[in-house]
């Protein structure tokens, strides 16, 4: 009976078993280029259009990009993503609805997060953290110096 007891408390805790909170993918970016945060639909159809809002954690308004009736939607967006952020415009009835950030800065690292909805009223949800590195040039190639 005890080792029953404990190989179902072994397999209960074992790690990645059941995980309230998963880690976030970690995507690097170097500050002045470009990021592409990953997110996909896990059942793309081409008759559904999707709602699909990226936002930031801890920004205030969050919203970075917001993707509605087919369109980018700029009134709840926040000022310092202006201009920065795109879908895949052609990807997106492919289910592939990533994040590209041009021009990225230190303060864009965080946490990221892709919720889509779906017409009936289903939700995805995915988040990804940015580390954004800093980086220097000395004669013709960058050296990175600190990653944040």
């Amino acid at each position: 009976m005890y080792f029953c007891l404990y190989f179902v408390l072994g397999v209960l805790s074992s790690k990645g078993c059941f995980s309230a909170n998963p880690q976030p993918e970690q995507i690097l970016a170097f500050a002045g280029g470009n990021a592409i945060l990953p997110c996909s639909l896990k059942t793309p159809s081409s008759d559904e259009v999707p709602t699909v809002e990226w936002s930031k954690e801890g920004l205030q308004p969050n919203v970075v990009f917001l993707y509605r009736n087919g369109f980018e939607t700029f009134e709840m967006k926040n000022v310092a993503f202006e201009f920065r952020t795109n879908l895949f415009m052609r990807e997106v009835t492919n289910g592939n609805v990533s994040l590209r950030i041009s021009s990225v800065r230190p303060s864009d690292a965080g946490i990221y997060r892709c919720l889509i909805l779906h017409v009936n009223q289903r939700r995805e949800t995915t988040e990804v953290q940015l580390v954004v590195g800093g980086s220097v040039y000395f004669g013709l190639w960058p050296t990175v110096l600190s990653v944040h």
